[in-house]
């Protein structure tokens, strides 16, 4: 055979499904992971491609299922609207709410809403330590439980091991003194009014 029939029939071979199969790494639920589809240039891209594949499902299911024991109370919205104007009156930022109540309560539950759900978090797996973030603070250790919890009942599996401690290098990596242990801190950054600024006393 010649070079080019050669060539000819590699390719064929290839487009009919002789390919060298796709190297599974594991699962979420039912589907299929796939090492082509942790993605990134660098390891802390890839960590968080890995991250993410394995995981974001378990996180969105535990959030669908406590967004009723997380969103605020009256009192708490009363609570934030007057943080929220004695703070535009004492900064002179003139910051106002929105007017229509469909957008109000949107913004309210964004400012005050974090807090209130990192708390649960924080209460129903073993609080820990904080990570502080730019959307707010989220409940670093109690979100590892969680997910180790999640991975033990089968909502995700691994079948490379090096895949598992990628997904969840977030958890070992350092992130320095954005991670909060110190109990008082810890405490402020879980209450709803934590994310509303104050003046200084006078």
């Amino acid at each position: 055979m010649s070079w080019r029939l050669w060539l000819v029939a590699v390719m064929l071979m290839v487009g009919t499904g002789f390919a060298e199969p796709r190297r599974q790494v594991g699962r979420v639920g039912d589907v299929p992971v796939y090492a082509d589809q942790i993605t990134g240039q660098t390891a802390t891209e890839r960590a968080d491609s890995a991250r993410a594949l394995f995981t974001r499902q378990a996180l969105a299911d535990w959030y669908a299922g406590n967004a009723a024991a997380t969103a605020l109370s009256d009192d708490e919205r009363r609570m934030l609207i007057a943080q929220i104007e004695a703070y535009a009156a004492c900064s002179g930022n003139g910051y106002t709410l929105p007017t229509d109540p469909a957008w109000r309560e949107a913004a309210l539950q964004m400012l005050g809403g974090n807090a209130k759900v990192q708390k649960r978090l924080y209460d129903q797996f073993g609080g820990g330590r904080l990570l502080f973030q730019q959307a707010g603070v989220e409940a670093f250790d109690a979100t590892r439980r969680l997910l180790e919890q999640r991975e033990r009942e089968g909502a995700f599996t691994f079948t490379d091991p090096a895949v598992r401690a990628l997904a969840y290098d977030y958890w070992t990596r350092d992130h320095g003194a954005f991670l909060i242990s110190d109990p008082a801190k810890i405490a402020r950054a879980l209450d709803v009014r934590s994310a509303i600024a104050t003046c200084p006393p006078a």
